[in-house]
């Protein structure tokens, strides 16, 4: 049965407002909302990577997970963590100090995410986000090819540490975006889970024209098509409400 990665963002400027918590007891309470619902992991961001975001410096990006992750593992000291960074001496820190299980990084890593990824052994989200073109699946499959033997010649157990991630909403347009979610299941072909992080994005509102805050059947919807083409794991806002499609899909998978 897929998986379940509950959002948390101890920002300011993420792009969805109800996933922003600014103090403990918010932080606690949300987190342990979403555990009893159902997640399995709860993934923390301390830098918004929306598009047309102000980066945050890496010292205040780890100054926000410092206490979001201490508050965390005060309250939840098993609960599985993963953390939404780019940036490779967060990374480790997190999984050494916070034992993190997972990088979840957006924009595809380095030689120096690698190292760290070899180093800790936790597990990696790679993510595709770079511009495509004008061959959105050919070059989804060229990336993760290309990224996937980078990884493995830094050290990385990639059977065993990798996760893959289409990057909806990351160098896409709304229809490419679509293009994607319908090939999904291509990316079975390299034999690793796939997350796909679909959660109130801009290829449901600006379809829809709607906002986020309207936007969760529109998530339901799209989470459905993304189990149904191979999804090990989906990261969502909502975690009750994708109990119920990953139990609805896996009834209709175990019924066929």
């Amino acid at each position: 049965m897929a998986r379940i990665m509950g959002i948390i963002n101890v920002t300011p400027d993420s792009f969805w407002s109800g996933s922003r918590v600014q103090d403990k007891t918010t932080l606690v309470e949300r987190v342990r909302t979403m555990i009893s619902q159902g997640a399995d992991a709860i993934d923390v961001g301390g830098c918004s990577t929306r598009p047309n975001a102000v980066q945050a410096s890496a010292e205040e990006e780890m100054k926000r997970l410092e206490w979001g992750l201490d508050s965390i593992r005060a309250e939840f000291p098993d609960i599985l963590l993963s953390v939404d960074t780019y940036r490779p001496d967060i990374a480790e820190r997190c999984v050494r100090e916070w034992k993190v299980s997972i990088i979840n990084d957006v924009y595809g890593g380095n030689d120096s995410m690698y190292k760290v990824v070899a180093d800790t052994g936790a597990q990696y989200v790679l993510m595709w986000s770079e511009d495509i073109k004008d061959d959105p699946i050919g070059e989804m499959m060229l990336f993760f090819g290309n990224k996937l033997e980078k990884m493995k010649k830094a050290g990385v157990d990639v059977g065993s540490k990798v996760i893959l991630d289409p990057g909806y909403g990351f160098g896409k347009t709304v229809e490419q975006n679509y293009t994607v979610l319908a090939n999904q299941a291509r990316l079975r072909e390299f034999g690793l889970p796939v997350l796909s992080a679909l959660s109130r994005k801009s290829m449901a509102w600006k379809l829809l024209k709607i906002t986020p805050d309207d936007a969760l059947p529109a998530t339901i919807a799209m989470n459905t098509v993304a189990l149904m083409n191979g999804a090990d794991w989906i990261r969502v806002h909502d975690v009750a409400e994708a109990v119920h499609t990953v139990k609805i899909v896996q009834a209709l998978t175990d019924n066929k």
